[in-house]
């Protein structure tokens, strides 16, 4: 398997371009950690546009563009987006230097170019995305990171006030009734870190616990500076999230804890998932005017950087 590795004193990572240009490791190398999870029973293969996402290897860090959730295209119905977007089913074209890696993905959905950018700077990963539209005509979408962490017991996930918060899905009760699809209560309001469960506990979702299997997932307006953190007590270590909430208004944070998927070895993972949606689905997100705009023949920048800390 064709694979691009970067690495410095402080971090070592890997990259597949074949598959999306995903990422399969982030190794924090004074930790002696590997944070992204790994699917045990799904292995990387070939895919192809349109194939469903939960079907193939799920591990590791891929992008969601234009869309996440399979959603009709809002501007034209008979568009249908796929599961989990273009980009994870293309192969990539790339170069690359012992600390940076570009990758390039070329649509399907529309006439893009979507290329991202990795960078090593001390304990940072820096990540940086352009957006080129080729065509003569406008369209509309949103990018997500989808990075599987590693679920462990007694994570905590921080960050500054008690920002707005919508349920996404659920097969867990922690917010209200679910129902069979998982979508009842589906946009429902909150304040991060609390819930209230379908029998009326209140919960505290910053905080992971494993003794019950479950899944959903929660959209919190960014927090207004822009950082949010994963602290991993047990191994000593810690993730911080630094963007620019203008530019990345939403984060959705997906809890896994080994109940997904429903077929097959489930998952145990966390998702903190940067994102310019408002929800997964694209014509939803487009009604609450949480999206971005792509002009013709222009292009649109945005990223982040994780700063990874040990204790000392």
């Amino acid at each position: 398997m064709d694979q691009v590795t970067l690495e410095n004193e402080f971090l070592r990572v890997v990259i597949v371009p074949k598959y999306g240009a995903k990422i399969t490791e982030i190794w924090d190398k004074r930790a002696n950690y590997q944070w992204l999870w790994t699917d045990p029973s799904r292995k990387l293969r070939e895919r192809k546009f349109g194939d469903s996402y939960e079907s193939h290897d799920i591990s590791g860090f891929d992008d969601c563009f234009p869309n996440i959730g399979i959603s009709r295209y809002p501007l034209d119905p008979s568009l249908m987006l796929p599961d989990h977007g273009d980009l994870w089913t293309q192969v990539a074209t790339w170069h690359a230097s012992q600390t940076s890696c570009t990758t390039i993905i070329e649509g399907v959905s529309f006439n893009y170019f979507f290329e991202r950018t990795l960078n090593l700077k001390s304990n940072s990963l820096e990540i940086k995305y352009v957006v080129k539209n080729m065509d003569k005509r406008d369209f509309i979408g949103f990018w997500s990171a989808h990075p599987l962490f590693k679920a462990v017991d007694g994570m905590q996930i921080e960050m500054t006030g008690n920002p707005r918060m919508t349920k996404e899905f659920g097969f867990s009760g922690r917010m209200g009734r679910d129902g069979s699809d998982g979508y009842e209560g589906h946009l429902d309001a909150y304040r991060w870190p609390l819930t209230k469960g379908a029998e009326g506990s209140i919960n505290d979702i910053s905080f992971i616990d494993l003794a019950k299997s479950l899944t959903d997932k929660v959209v919190i307006a960014s927090p207004s500076d822009g950082k949010i953190m994963l602290k991993n007590p047990k191994f000593g270590c810690s993730i911080c999230f630094h963007f620019d909430p203008i530019k990345i208004p939403y984060t959705g944070i997906c809890y896994n804890l080994n109940a997904w998927p429903f077929a097959g070895e489930p998952g145990c993972w966390l998702a903190i998932e940067l994102t310019q949606g408002a929800t997964d689905k694209l014509d939803e997100s487009r009604e609450v005017e949480a999206f971005l705009p792509f002009p013709s023949e222009s292009k649109v920048e945005f990223g982040f950087h994780l700063e990874f800390q040990v204790e000392i």
